[in-house]
């Protein structure tokens, strides 16, 4: 299904389901809390999605976050319990868009389970780009980061994800900060997760609705302390969650939390309550 926001078509876009270690979406908080809502198996793992969004804006198509791709490993795959890998490009078939007609990708950040999709492989083993004709923005901090990570960064990036967005295919496009990419597609840099993790907003007239990464990834971080361990800057995280949270609160913003597996899509209420939008379930 679909909601239409204004002038804004969106469509649910999951780019296929995995697991990940409680301790690392979490990070301090108390397993005796976050299990309640998120439970973990024997290994200590919880169960995640990689959700984004397909947007037609203006009669252009935008899409937000590609999630892992197809390209891990046998052994990787086991690891995270990898389902549907292939559900970025059945989303798009869906709702019956080709590759070829995106205009424009925005990933809020080069973490590999956010931009995994971005490349594939080619019948010939070598790497392609999967929107052969969009332009991708991403925040050139975010790039120089991911080509150099620290140590403590650096099995969140894989560089064949990315590196041939680049490499002579010039279908990057860098930014430096918050940009209106197109009328009425807004970026706002926000760091914390990452140098150049950003959240994307679509607006049209007094609605919007904001893609928002790994600032919020599940709805038990709607809870502004509750932050990852893998945050670089976790007081940056709680600064522009708050930030976002207030706004998506008083202006009733439809948010879509990239990693909730149940309730991804829906407005904050008074007092910080959930709502789901059951059309974009």
């Amino acid at each position: 299904m679909a909601v239409q926001l204004g002038d804004l078509e969106l469509h649910l876009l999951v780019a296929g389901h995995w697991k990940a270690d409680g301790g690392l979406m979490f990070g301090v908080v108390p397993k005796v809390l976050w299990e309640k809502q998120k439970p973990a198996d024997g290994n200590n793992m919880i169960d995640c999605a990689c959700v984004g969004l397909i947007a037609r804006v203006n009669g252009r198509v935008i899409v937000c976050e590609t999630g892992i791709g197809t390209k891990l490993s046998e052994k990787r795959a086991r690891q995270v319990a990898l389902r549907e890998p292939e559900g970025l490009l059945h989303s798009l078939r869906r709702v019956g868009i080709r590759p070829d007609e995106v205009d424009a990708v925005i990933t809020t950040h080069l973490h590999w389970d956010h931009a995994g999709g971005l490349t594939r492989r080619d019948s010939q083993g070598g790497l392609e780009l999967t929107f052969k004709r969009a332009r991708h923005f991403i925040q050139r901090t975010e790039w120089d980061f991911a080509l150099h990570p620290d140590v403590r960064s650096a099995s969140g990036y894989v560089s064949d994800d990315f590196t041939p967005l680049a490499d002579g295919n010039k279908a990057v496009e860098f930014l430096s900060g918050d940009a209106e990419v197109m009328p009425g597609v807004h970026v706002r840099h926000v760091g914390g997760h990452t140098p150049g993790s950003q959240v994307l907003v679509l607006r049209t007239g007094e609605l919007a609705c904001a893609v928002t990464g790994d600032l919020v990834c599940q709805t038990p971080h709607l809870r502004v302390p509750w932050t990852m361990s893998a945050d670089i800057e976790p007081l940056r995280v709680l600064e522009q969650k708050a930030r976002l949270l207030e706004e998506a609160e008083r202006h009733r913003w439809l948010l879509v939390l990239s990693h909730e597996p149940d309730q991804p899509v829906g407005y904050l209420e008074e007092g910080g309550r959930w709502r789901p939008e059951p059309r974009l379930a």
